[in-house]
């Protein structure tokens, strides 16, 4: 363990004693990155869809050359699921999106779309053309649904895990001797929550 790179962060059923390693004392985050991904202690999603969306561009920008220069429609969309969808959804097999949020992914990705196809907001509505229009134009894979698989595939991972990995442990804890708050804005949605929703199941997890 790297002590000067370890951070301790706690949610609001945390005690404030501090963590210490040996000697070392561990620094106290609110937020901080960690295999690539922004985590926070209110589990917002927000900060971290915000980073994948200027991934997103920044892996389409590495391929904007070869993208503006060929007309072959299933290189374009190759290019673009393999760089540009990885990139915009990266680690998403973890996330609980709300409806504001994945709305929030549909348009990063739609202003993706038409710059492929050399259209802007404002042309797009004069063609009258739909999102799903211009992804069948290109061939691409909506985001969502590639989120669901992802999602499915790591659901499958995880209960099939019987050796007390964390993974395991963490996706299906929640605090038994604690209430979710009540009142507006609601509590957050947690992984298994999201799941159960899709798939219309009850006690998943518990």
């Amino acid at each position: 363990m790297n002590t000067k790179k370890t951070k301790a962060m706690r949610n609001c059923f945390a005690t404030s004693t501090p963590i210490t390693v040996g000697a070392m004392q561990l620094e106290h985050v609110n937020e901080y990155v960690y295999l690539g991904r922004l985590i926070n202690s209110q589990n917002k999603l927000k900060p971290e869809l915000a980073r994948r969306r200027r991934a997103g561009w920044a892996a389409f920008s590495s391929i904007r050359t070869v993208i503006d220069s060929t007309k072959d429609v299933k290189l374009r969309a190759q290019l673009f699921n393999s760089t540009v969808l990885p990139a915009l959804c990266y680690g998403a097999e973890t996330w609980s999106l709300t409806k504001s949020l994945a709305n929030q992914l549909r348009v990063a990705h739609a202003s993706l779309k038409r710059r492929i196809v050399g259209l802007n907001l404002p042309k797009q509505r004069d063609r009258k053309l739909h999102n799903s229009d211009i992804r069948q134009m290109i061939g691409v894979k909506d985001p969502l649904q590639h989120m669901a698989k992802m999602k499915h595939h790591w659901a499958g991972h995880v209960v099939r895990r019987c050796d007390g990995r964390w993974s395991t442990a963490t996706v299906g804890w929640y605090p038994r001797d604690k209430k979710r708050p009540l009142g507006c804005p609601p509590p957050p949605t947690w992984w298994a929550d999201s799941l159960t929703a899709e798939y219309n199941i009850r006690d998943a997890w518990g």
